[in-house]
């Protein structure tokens, strides 16, 4: 046996021819990427292996050169084996792809189920020798394990989301399909060519057509959405979707497409519609103006009432929204709610003035809420204009009447003032003219109790509302009647500004505090200092108390005036529900304080 370059064999086997001188072979496989392979003779025996067949299979060159290749790999299958038997027979090369050819470890033994062996792209073509006669067998293998693997998981993640993928020609045709027979009921004959679109409902056919014909022409991506006839004689919305694969020159080598289930999707936009339509019937049905913007509050939707009444339209609209349909005394008003709504998304409701088309305003309750989604999301706003002109001019007629009443009882009161105040100079003109001290102290007690009822009304004519008297303004006005009938008194006021007290209290409360000054005003007073009359006002215990204080030198024997004046006051006082409490002592004064409640109670018992 003669050695041949590098130590390969080259001595015929069994009468075959020898092989050739190999350099030209080591030549390009020594840094090929390919495992190379070198095979003499129908029993394949290896004569030569590259570097990348000995890192491919983890052996060494010793344990494989000289070796057939049956024995060197066990695991082969008689698939393979038969292939390289009809090179060496015929001549004729033979290409596979993604063949499991077990050339690693699992050869000799095998590894688990779960570990198949990798695949591997095969080229086999004929060596011959001298006179041109078969010698051997030239093996060129390329590891494609990871392709294939990344290849079946994305066939797998477009079957998982689709439901039928399809291969088309550059004309369109189809040329396999995956998933279409099980989809529609059509066989690959049914479905070859444009024979696709027979499973396509009659009323898509025309669009889907011209769309994927337009697609072919302009070498553009392809999408149509449409119904697919099912097996079972029913009707499924699918979207279709096609890209071109090109070759590097860029011509269209083919069409790689899926059809995706929408039904659902198609079945909640049916349904939305039907929902946006019964919405727009009952919208054009009301009474109302109604109105529906986008979730940022710009309008997408007027009824025709609205169009009817305000003579706007959407694009008249542009810009400031509905509110442009508003007087322009109410747009500041509104928008800051409006806006406020918004941020919020919560619900809106105002009175506003909307101009008519014929220039005029009319009030409308304008009210407008949020809709959503089922994930909370706002879609858009819904809002109605209810006419409320009527109840507006009620109103005002009614504020009108209300502010005439005010005005007629003002009036009243004023003159009921003025007619106290002039029988009160009349009492005291009497009063003048009468000898007798006890009338005459009659008529002066008599005169002050009507100054004191003038004094209550005027004080009633300065509230605000003619229900309540503030009391710092009576206890002012009986304090400057006081001083006209005594003129040179000293009576001093303390009231907070803010307390008040209904008028049917205040009345009553007036003429037993008038008695009581006047009696403070009759005490004797000790010579020397000044010795003012307090008038007192203030809050305890959640209620209302009022005193009357004098520094005199205590309470005088009772006159015949006196006495009808105490009378008074305790009938006064049972009148509006106040309790008396007197204290006085020599040197100390006088003070007698009312307490009675905020409220109006009904009058005591006893």
């Amino acid at each position: 046996m003669d050695a041949g370059p590098g130590g390969i064999a080259t001595m015929p086997e069994d009468g075959r021819p020898d092989l050739p001188d190999i350099d030209c072979i080591r030549g390009f496989a020594g840094a090929s990427p390919m495992a190379v392979a070198v095979l003499q003779g129908p029993a394949h025996r290896i004569r030569y292996v590259n570097a990348a067949f000995l890192a491919a299979t983890g052996r060494d060159e010793a344990v494989l050169v000289d070796r057939r290749a049956a024995e060197a790999f066990p695991a082969l299958g008689p698939t393979s084996l038969a292939a390289l038997d009809q090179v060496h027979g015929t001549g004729e090369a033979c290409r596979a792809e993604a063949m499991p050819l077990p050339l690693g470890p699992e050869a000799e033994a095998p590894g688990p189920a779960d570990q198949p062996p990798r695949l591997w792209d095969a080229e086999l073509s004929a060596v011959r020798g001298g006179g041109g006669a078969i010698a051997g067998v030239l093996v060129l293998l390329r590891d494609v394990t990871l392709r294939e693997a990344q290849a079946a998981r994305y066939r797998a993640l477009v079957e998982a989301g689709s439901l039928a993928v399809w291969i088309a020609g550059p004309d369109g045709a189809i040329r396999e399909a995956t998933g279409w027979d099980g989809l529609t009921g059509q066989g690959p004959a049914d479905s070859a060519g444009l024979g696709w679109l027979a499973a396509i409902h009659p009323e898509d056919q025309a669009r889907v057509r011209s769309r994927w014909l337009a697609a072919i022409a302009g070498g553009e991506a392809y999408e149509a959405e449409y119904r697919l006839g099912r097996p079972d004689g029913g009707w499924r919305w699918t979207a279709a979707r096609a890209v071109p694969r090109r070759d590097a020159a860029g011509r269209i080598l083919e069409w790689i497409g899926a059809n995706t289930d929408i039904e659902l999707r198609r079945q909640a936009e049916l349904g939305l519609l039907a929902s946006e339509d019964r919405f727009r019937t009952l919208a054009e049905a009301m009474p109302h103006l109604v109105w529906q913007t986008d979730a940022t509050g710009v309008p997408e939707y007027l009824n025709r009432r609205w169009r009817a009444l305000t003579g706007l339209g959407l694009t008249a609209l542009t810009g400031s929204g509905w509110m442009a349909a508003l007087h322009a005394d109410d747009i500041a008003r509104l928008a800051d709610a409006w806006a406020a709504a918004l941020a919020a998304g919560a619900d809106y409701d105002a009175d506003a003035r909307i101009s008519t088309a014929a220039g005029a305003y009319r009030w409308h309750r304008v009210r407008a809420a949020p809709v959503r989604d089922a994930g909370g999301t706002i879609r858009h706003w819904v809002g109605t204009c209810t006419d409320i002109e009527e109840r507006h001019q009620a109103e005002d007629r009614l504020r009108e009447a209300l502010a005439a009443q005010e005005r007629l009882l003002r009036e009243a009161e004023h003159r009921i003032k003025n007619s106290l105040q002039l029988v009160a100079g009349l009492l005291r003109l009497q009063s003048g003219r009468v000898e007798e001290p006890a009338a005459r102290e009659a008529l002066e007690a008599a005169t002050a109790r009507v100054q004191a009822v003038a004094e209550a009304h005027r004080a009633l004519q300065m509230s605000p509302d003619l229900r309540s008297v503030r009391l710092a303004d009576m206890l002012r006005e009986l304090a400057a009647g006081a001083s006209v009938q005594q003129p040179g008194t000293d009576i001093r006021i303390a009231a907070p500004e803010d307390l008040t007290l209904d008028a049917e209290r205040a009345i009553p409360l007036a003429l037993i505090l008038s008695e009581l000054v006047a009696d403070a005003l009759r005490h004797e007073r000790p010579e020397g200092a000044a010795h003012p009359v307090r008038l007192e006002a203030w809050v305890e215990a959640g209620c209302m108390a009022v005193a009357v204080a004098d520094r005199g030198i205590g309470l005088p024997a009772g006159s015949s005036a006196g006495r009808l004046g105490a009378t008074v006051i305790r009938a006064l006082a049972k009148q509006i529900g106040a309790e008396l409490a007197t204290e006085s002592a020599a040197g100390s004064g006088t003070r007698v304080t009312l307490r009675l409640g905020l409220e109006p109670a009904g009058p005591a018992l006893g």
